[in-house]
């Protein structure tokens, strides 16, 4: 009987153990539009030269869409092609947030140009122009970073392991961290 009782003590121990081993707690970073705003404006202006049009993207505003999730940015352009014209607009460009575990780092993924108004050129020079700009982004925002965890901050640190979800609430950007619970049974 006693050995029993030993034996059943040990297995509801391991059970505890191997559930609280396994248990994963959720942390959260909130970042405002500021926050992502300073990071961003760092990459710009962002140019583009070919024989066949010179684009300049500036003055960046940072937009987090919380109907889509995905980050945007709204910009100036200037667009000149030698010879024919020049002007500028407006563009604006949404992508999704891609996360490197290993460096703890977020950047912007899958830049799409959502709307290109350039004041005072023909719809077929913007259409040149908007895929001209469409290479700049493809080029340059996957390697525009927006955040990046601190090592400093042990939180963080330890959170590099798993994003379990990325989501814009309330005007903010909340990236979702998972860190395993590396508790002993007391």
């Amino acid at each position: 009987m006693k050995l029993y009782r030993h034996t059943r003590n040990f297995m509801l121990l391991l059970v505890l153990f191997a559930m609280q081993s396994s248990m994963v707690a959720a942390f959260t970073i909130e970042l405002t539009k500021a926050e992502v705003q300073e990071t961003v404006a760092t990459y710009f202006p962002l140019k583009h030269i070919s024989p066949f049009v010179m684009l300049t993207a500036h003055n960046p505003r940072v937009m987090l869409e919380q109907e889509t999730g995905r980050i945007g940015l709204e910009f100036s352009v200037l667009a000149n092609i030698p010879g024919i014209l020049s002007g500028e607009g407006r563009g604006l460009i949404d992508g999704e947030l891609e996360y490197h575990h290993k460096t703890g780092e977020f950047y912007l993924r899958d830049p799409k140009i959502r709307s290109l108004k350039l004041y005072d050129m023909p719809a077929e020079i913007t259409a040149t122009v908007k895929l001209a700009l469409q290479q700049l982004m493809k080029q340059s925002l996957p390697i525009m970073l927006v955040y990046k965890l601190q090592d400093s901050d042990l939180k963080q640190k330890m959170a590099r392991s798993v994003l379990s979800s990325v989501e814009v609430r309330n005007g903010k950007l909340r990236l979702e961290l998972s860190v395993p619970m590396l508790g002993l049974i007391d």
